[in-house]
């Protein structure tokens, strides 16, 4: 399963305008409903386009300020216009980019951190194992939707390869949220799908990532709970 978001807001865009432009062409009249959609995401679009040139004429430092207000909010990269932009960039200073993880060393240091991953590798593996691992355990524990996480079994976002990539050094406090039964909801229609099939809870994602830096590539999550639970009780002791 490919990832539902970057396609399905695109999909109901050329939908709907193609729609209404058929029925323009067949001087079929356009209903309230289909000219509200219209309207709604020919403004979506345009302000979506207008963010981007915003923060695409802002310096470094700048877009810096801004990934950590978002990183502290929560956003995750695809959501986050500041991480969009930098990750395009060629002249990010990394041992600045690296500054500021080593200065965020809780759940606020995620998108500065995934964004090091992603623009240079070297330095990423740099830091050590122990921050990269507390700082990503911190935004699993404290995440109220987890889209920046994806949905296992069917595809993973940077965090959660980031998250394997700590390898041991993660696996404390990973095993310490065995214990949380918390649901893990997703956003997105089809996500969302996925997430009431499963019925993820935050020990879930414990579970898969424990196994994952335990070398089961292969493992693959149990539709049931109480299965996971089994496994989850197999991986406590």
């Amino acid at each position: 399963m490919k990832k539902f978001r970057r396609t399905q807001v695109w999909l109901l865009f050329c939908m709907t305008i193609a729609g209404c432009s058929s029925m323009d062409q067949g001087n079929v009249p356009i209903t309230d409903q289909q000219n509200t959609a219209k309207t709604k995401l020919e403004s979506q679009m345009k302000e979506a386009a207008q963010t981007k040139q915003t923060y695409h004429a802002m310096d470094n430092a700048a877009l810096l300020q801004k990934l950590m207000e978002q990183s502290k909010a929560q956003r995750e990269p695809f959501n986050s216009p500041a991480y969009r932009e930098l990750k395009e960039r060629k002249d990010i200073d990394s041992k600045a980019l690296a500054a500021i993880v080593k200065d965020n060393t809780n759940a606020a240091g995620l998108l500065p951190l995934l964004l090091l991953r992603k623009l240079d590798s070297k330095s990423y593996l740099g830091l050590p194992a122990e921050l990269r691992a507390k700082i990503l355990t911190g935004a699993l524990q404290g995440s109220k939707n987890f889209n920046v996480w994806g949905l296992p079994n069917f595809y993973l976002e940077d965090a959660s390869r980031a998250m394997v990539e700590a390898g041991k050094s993660a696996t404390p406090a990973l095993k310490g949220i065995l214990t949380d039964t918390r649901p893990a909801p997703v956003f997105g229609s089809q996500e969302y799908m996925v997430y009431q099939q499963y019925k993820y809870r935050v020990c879930d994602y414990a579970l898969f990532f424990l196994e994952q830096i335990a070398g089961k590539q292969d493992f693959r999550m149990p539709i049931s709970p109480a299965e996971r639970d089994v496994a989850i009780k197999q991986m406590a002791q």
